[in-house]
């Protein structure tokens, strides 16, 4: 009330009120100059008219007053209007749409409804996007101790790598010197009498599993080595290479150093194996391995040469002892049983490298 008091009412009134007090104040002073200056029969006369006036001007000031509270009144319903089509619109965007032909205390009515309505869903949406939240901070939480977990797993697995590369490094000095001194005794006198070639053959084998030892110790030790190998293949497909090898990871080993060359391989496992490939294929160059259970390199090497000569068709092959014993006794023995050449173990990668460039007659690649 003392709202609309204040902004309808009183900036009407009080400028009237001013007129109707100064035409009080003008009729006073005509009645009593008139009174002054007139006989005493007219006074009363006058004295009836002055009311009269005085009424009269009150009526008016009372009409202009009620014209310009009605013309103030319909400003302020347009505004009212105004303000409350643009609420219903922006209901109505919200999709709750309102009625406009209902009366004003009907239409505030609707509209404080659905504004409690909007509000009130703007509340569960805010609860919603604040459960969300917790569920997201929840699963970072989570994300980051996994992602820590994971950072120590992979610190520790560092470690262990460090301390087993430290391992590996060990034992493969160790073995050098028990390879230098194998030899040394193999080469003595002191197996040289009767009832020592069996305790000679045996220390053979020894030597020949600690090589293959060394050189599965030098390529998980020094994988360097074969990433410094030529990555453009030598042979562009040319050349099929065979590897008999009974021992699986010596086997993988040099299967991939080779394949990286470019070259067509294929595996045995023993001397067996290796004579039934060839009733498969012919190849360029077969890797043999000289210590194997069962048929060794030196005679599955004599029964590929006479198999070749029995297959006029297959090509002359050319066999590569893969030995840690290469003696110039063994040496006779591999030449005599038809190998081309032979192979020291433990070798590096490009010692396996060079050996099929020297004998499938691959040049160089140009440094430039």
């Amino acid at each position: 009330m003392d709202r609309l008091w204040s902004r309808l009412v009183w900036p009407i009134f009080w400028p009237l009120l001013l007129v109707q007090v100064a035409l009080v104040v003008l009729c006073l002073l005509v009645g009593l100059l008139l009174w002054g200056m007139m006989p005493a029969h007219a006074s009363w006369n006058t004295a009836f008219w002055l009311p009269v006036a005085l009424l009269l001007g009150s009526c008016l000031n009372v009409a202009v007053f009620l014209t310009l509270l009605r013309q103030r009144m319909r400003a302020i319903q347009r505004e009212v209007n105004e303000a409350l089509a643009g609420v219903e619109a922006y209901l109505a965007r919200h999709h709750r749409p309102q009625r406009q032909d209902l009366p004003l205390s009907q239409r505030l009515r609707a509209l404080a409804s659905a504004c409690e309505d909007l509000v009130e869903g703007w509340r569960r949406d805010l609860g919603q996007s604040h459960a969300t939240e917790r569920r997201l901070v929840d699963d970072l939480e989570t994300v980051k101790d996994q992602v820590e977990r994971l950072e120590a797993g992979r610190v520790r697995a560092r470690e262990e790598s460090r301390l087993k590369s430290g391992y590996l490094c060990h034992l493969r000095q160790s073995l050098g010197p028990l390879m230098t001194s194998l030899t040394e005794v193999l080469e003595s006198e002191t197996l040289r009498p009767s009832g020592g070639e069996h305790d000679r053959d045996a220390l053979l084998a020894l030597r020949e599993r600690l090589a293959d030892a060394m050189l599965l110790l030098e390529n998980l030790g020094e994988p360097a080595d074969t990433a410094a190998l030529p990555s453009t293949p030598v042979l562009s497909g040319q050349g099929r290479v065979l590897i008999v090898d009974d021992g699986p990871v010596n086997l993988t080993l040099a299967r991939q150093v080779l394949e990286r060359q470019g070259l067509e391989v294929a595996t045995a496992t023993s001397g067996e194996q290796a004579l039934a490939r060839l009733e498969e294929d012919a190849f360029d160059l077969v890797l043999m391995d000289i210590f194997m259970p069962g048929m060794d390199g030196v005679e599955a090497s004599r029964r590929w040469r006479r198999r070749e000569a029995e297959m006029a068709s297959h090509r002359r092959s050319v066999l590569v002892a893969l030995t840690a014993n290469a003696s110039d006794e063994d040496r006779r023995r591999f030449r005599e049983a038809g190998m081309d050449d032979f192979l020291a173990k433990p070798y590096r990668p490009q010692a396996l490298v060079g050996m099929v460039r020297q004998w499938l007659i691959v040049p160089e690649p140009d440094p430039s």
